[in-house]
């Protein structure tokens, strides 16, 4: 909770609102989580303060499919772009695993997805004019393990 606070000060939780203490922050956050999400991870990287959280990302099951939705990604200030690409990466990786993924990217974030897709893990699947209203999105899902022959 601590860095999630860290984060909300820089104005990263653009949905909650701001100048809330830090106790009610926490209520805001854990309100919205509890409500909005279905599954929530902690993204952590090397940094130059260590090992630390440097993201925290949210989906939730898509309605009447077997897939999750990642409806939110914060990124820490502290985060680099090297720590932002690399721990994409390697949760979509890890998480691809257990679940399918489903991303909606405007296009400030595309080019993040078009990396995941160089590594194999993603694929474009189209364009999406209605799931970010007022908004044109690329759609990415993430591509399953290959299973090795017994």
């Amino acid at each position: 909770m601590k860095y999630a606070w860290a984060a909300y000060k820089h104005a990263a939780f653009d949905w909650i609102k701001s100048g809330l203490s830090p106790d009610e922050f926490k209520s805001e956050f854990e309100a919205f989580v509890v409500s909005k999400c279905h599954a929530a991870w902690t993204v952590f990287a090397q940094t130059k303060r260590g090992f630390i959280p440097v993201g925290l990302i949210f989906a939730s099951w898509a309605p009447n499919a077997p897939y999750l939705i990642i409806s939110a990604g914060v990124w820490m200030p502290w985060a680099s772009k090297r720590n932002i690409i690399e721990g994409t990466v390697g949760f979509i990786n890890g998480v691809r695993r257990d679940f399918s993924l489903v991303v909606y990217a405007l296009p400030e974030h595309k080019r993040m997805y078009e990396i995941c897709m160089m590594h194999g893990i993603m694929r474009r699947v189209g364009t999406s004019y209605t799931a970010i209203p007022g908004h044109s999105a690329a759609m990415f899902e993430t591509k399953m393990p290959e299973k090795k022959a017994a």
